[in-house]
């Protein structure tokens, strides 16, 4: 299944995408009679902590679907389906209770073979937006640069996961930029500095359930000003999605909405990928194969 988050009436809800119709999770929730005793679900997670909940969603948003066709008037009018393009779109997880980085994944210039541990770091849920939204850059940021990543929500709470269990806790995955000012980074060991701004993590629009990855190529690609400046594939990776969950688990405990970007490609077609200093004005895009894009442009700070 494909998800999404949307605002309506300035509220944060969570929506099943059919093609190019939303479906309202509480209001099929509602019309099945399934909320009559229980809490609204007020976010993607609350749909995946418990496994009777999931299935509800399911069942009830499938009736949607069937009646789509002959009666979509009806259900417009009673606000259970609306336009995707039309509504206000967010992340998928609008405010994650951690954003876990990994650098490292895949192969780089002088570094072809796979490292014994992918490099862990942390990024703040504050730098989250959307699809469409702007990311701002600040008076001190000078070499803003992007990174195409596939990212990983998780949808149960998991430690010390074996790779053969660590995607039992998997809700789903999603684009996201990993965008970071190269300067700022550079000025310590560590590199959180040029990382952490607000508006340099956009993420979405859309949450694909793992089941949707099946038969799907994945190949990434990132361009700005509709050049490509950034390409790979999700196969290239050192550390496949369940190795990295496993690994992160070691670490500490994940949390229902908790996210893992899983590393971005450092080749373009063989060669060391270009880095292209973002600048007010610019649109960068990050693509995932079947499972679309995200687009966000640039404007400066003030």
């Amino acid at each position: 299944m494909q998800f999404i988050t949307y605002l309506k009436d300035g509220q944060i809800q969570p929506a099943r995408l059919h093609g190019n119709i939303g479906i309202d999770i509480n209001q099929a929730l509602l019309h099945d009679g399934f909320l009559e005793k229980k809490p609204i679900l007020s976010s993607l997670p609350d749909l995946f902590i418990n496994d009777e909940v999931y299935a509800q969603v399911r069942n009830s948003t499938e009736k949607i679907i069937a009646r789509i066709k002959l009666e979509a008037g009806v259900l417009f009018d009673e606000g259970i389906i609306f336009n995707y393009p039309d509504a206000k779109i967010l992340a998928p997880i609008p405010m994650p209770g951690k954003v876990i980085c990994i650098a490292g994944n895949f192969p780089a210039p002088n570094k072809m073979e796979k490292p014994d541990f992918p490099i862990v770091f942390l990024k703040p849920s504050s730098g989250i937006n959307g699809d469409r939204e702007p990311v701002v850059i600040p008076g001190n940021a000078t070499s803003v640069a992007y990174e195409v990543e596939l990212a990983l929500v998780m949808a149960k709470t998991g430690r010390n996961l074996n790779p053969s269990n660590a995607l039992s806790i998997v809700a789903g995955v999603t684009l996201a930029n990993d965008i970071g000012d190269r300067v700022l980074e550079k000025r310590t060991s560590q590199w959180t500095s040029g990382k952490m701004f607000d508006t340099f993590t956009p993420m979405g629009p859309v949450l694909f359930t793992l089941d949707e990855l099946q038969g799907k190529k994945l190949a990434l690609a990132t361009r700005v000003n509709d050049v490509i400046v950034q390409k790979g594939n999700v196969a290239d990776m050192f550390f496949d999605l369940a190795a990295l969950v496993s690994i992160v688990s070691e670490l500490t405990t994940l949390r229902p909405g908790d996210v893992i970007l899983t590393g971005s490609p450092k080749l373009l077609d063989g060669e060391s990928a270009p880095v292209v200093a973002l600048q007010p004005g610019d649109t960068v895009e990050v693509s995932i194969e079947g499972l679309g894009k995200l687009t966000n442009h640039v404007i400066s700070e003030g």
